[in-house]
């Protein structure tokens, strides 16, 4: 069963979920090729020029004063230090999320999700809605949780979307 980015909604952006870690929790699936080779485009320069910076203080700004040459140093190991923390963090959520994707398909039961509100939400720099989800079906209790997309008119109250829960835990995730 194909699975989508965090709650398909027809025509529109994923879903991004609002819910606690003690309760059910939609899934972080992965993001598309396009985005990540964009991610590694932008992360492998950034990594580089932080040790540029201490090459740079060290070797070829040998006219400058020792304070100007320390300050480069310094900010360089900063720069280096703070991406490698960033690419780690990036690294373990799209391990977290490929290994969300195999729980589901492995173990994931077929179930529905129907929509009990619709409250408009804000989405960063966009506007949206926050659905509140009932989701149910064979082999565990029905649950509530909400998500945030953007606005769609088939995203009324009532609708009911396709979903993949895994029993044990409560992870789910919205699929066509």
């Amino acid at each position: 069963m194909p699975i989508v980015p965090r709650g398909y909604a027809p025509g529109r952006s994923a879903l991004t979920g609002a819910g606690t870690d003690s309760g059910p929790r939609q899934a972080d699936l992965p993001s598309g090729g396009f985005l990540r080779l964009v991610l590694w485009l932008l992360g492998v320069p950034l990594l580089l020029i932080g040790p540029f910076m201490v090459y740079a203080a060290a070797v070829l700004a040998t006219s400058e004063p020792s304070l100007n040459r320390w300050i480069l140093g310094v900010a360089g190991l900063g720069v280096t230090i703070y991406c490698v923390k960033l690419a780690r963090y990036e690294l373990r959520l799209h391990e977290r999320t490929r290994r969300e994707l195999r729980r589901l398909e492995a173990v994931g039961v077929a179930a529905t999700a129907e929509i009990t509100a619709v409250r408009s939400a804000s989405l960063g720099e966009e506007s949206g809605v926050e659905l509140s989800l009932l989701v149910s079906g064979p082999g565990f209790e029905p649950f509530e949780s909400t998500s945030q997309c953007k606005d769609d008119p088939a995203l009324t109250v009532g609708a009911r979307l396709n979903a993949v829960v895994d029993p044990t835990d409560r992870l789910y995730a919205i699929v066509p």
